[in-house]
């Protein structure tokens, strides 16, 4: 039987930035991390999904986390059966071993690439890479001014909600999920991710593979600023507080905000995601906790925030996609000068090292 594939993001275009959680990709008791360093088209991307592939068919459970910045392209591959990661050690994200040799180890795909080749490219190199970065600064502007409105939209809502309301279905919930989980001296660990990310390919959210092995779903339908955020932080506080380990997925946009936890140890998920709405054992509306009388005058308001912020959101993705196309004609230099058949070669000896492991 092929093993279970999880999809995620490490890190994220968000309104403050590349936002990395890449320190949350493995645990600290991992086996090994393998970090490939390279610059862009030498195949770090095709190596790791060539590898996940050859995981996946022997059975092994693994976690693809994918590219902010290229949404076909990956930045890690967990194997979780056997803790072993690879992962893209290279910028926005650079990696360096914390334990070199005993844990992590360096994977040099600089050794196969032709130096007095891409010499003779250092011009177009620089230009492209210097254009890069202003696509994405101009993509990260955008989101921050699409932030500034969004936190409009919320503030309308907040100011009309009754939380007093959405505490009480926090507490009715805790009693289901915790029941018989006592409190304990050791608090439970916690990951942060993102499982969705602003992308060249648009919006991505890979919420469906993060829920879809969960025993028990739990949905939080609500508009921006009815406390969503606040019942997930809510229920995570409880797992923690009885020493169960938390996986936090945030949101792009404001990447302290919560959209999905998950409580692998109970087999229960709690999500804001569309695409926990489709099956949901439990529900709640903190729509229906909304003052309409009081929020009826700014409706006209919010309408046109929700349409000035859609137009932000898909002007930051345009500027994604360019930094992207421009990324594409950067990555030709180097697809044009690799020595691939030597990176095969090295999948095949990593292949037999990580399934030493086993």
């Amino acid at each position: 039987m092929a093993g279970r594939v999880r999809k995620m993001f490490p890190g994220g275009n968000t309104s403050q930035g590349f936002y990395s959680y890449y320190n949350y990709i493995i645990s600290e008791d991992a086996n090994r991390v393998f970090v490939i360093k390279g610059g862009p088209g030498v195949g770090k991307s095709s190596f790791m999904k060539k590898m996940a592939k050859e995981m996946t068919e022997l059975g092994f459970d693994i976690e693809m986390h994918y590219c902010s910045s290229d949404n076909n392209s990956l930045d890690a591959v967990v194997i979780e059966d056997l803790k072993i990661a690879l992962l893209d050690g290279t910028a926005p994200h650079v990696v360096d071993p914390k334990y070199p040799g005993a844990v992590d180890e360096i994977i040099n795909f600089g050794e196969f690439w032709d130096v007095g080749a891409l010499e003779k490219c250092r011009g177009d190199i620089v230009k492209y890479t210097r254009e890069i970065s202003r696509h994405f600064a101009r993509a990260y502007k955008l989101l921050a001014a699409a932030k500034l409105v969004m936190d409009d939209i919320e503030e309308k809502y907040s100011s009309s909600m009754d939380y007093g309301r959405a505490n009480l279905a926090a507490e009715e919930w805790a009693g289901e999920i915790f029941a018989g989980w006592p409190v304990s001296a050791i608090p439970g660990k916690d990951r942060h991710l993102f499982g969705s990310a602003y992308t060249p390919g648009g919006f991505v959210d890979y919420s469906e593979t993060i829920l879809e092995n969960v025993q028990r779903t739990y949905y939080v339908n609500g508009h921006p600023g009815t406390g969503k955020t606040f019942i997930l932080n809510r229920l995570a506080g409880y797992a923690s507080d009885r020493g169960v380990e938390v996986e936090y997925f945030h949101r792009p946009l404001k990447p302290h905000k919560l959209d999905t936890i998950v409580l692998k140890e109970l087999g229960v998920a709690v999500t804001c995601s569309t695409e926990g709405k489709k099956t949901a054992d439990r529900a709640v509306d903190l729509n229906l906790m909304l003052d309409r009388d009081r929020l009826g005058g700014s409706m006209e308001d919010i309408e046109g925030d929700m349409h000035l912020y859609e137009q932000l959101q898909a002007e930051a993705i345009a500027a994604i996609y360019n930094a992207k196309k421009t990324h594409d004609r950067l990555e030709e230099h180097y697809i044009n000068n690799m020595d691939f058949k030597a990176v095969d070669r090295l999948k095949d000896r990593i292949l037999e090292r990580i399934l030493e492991y086993r």
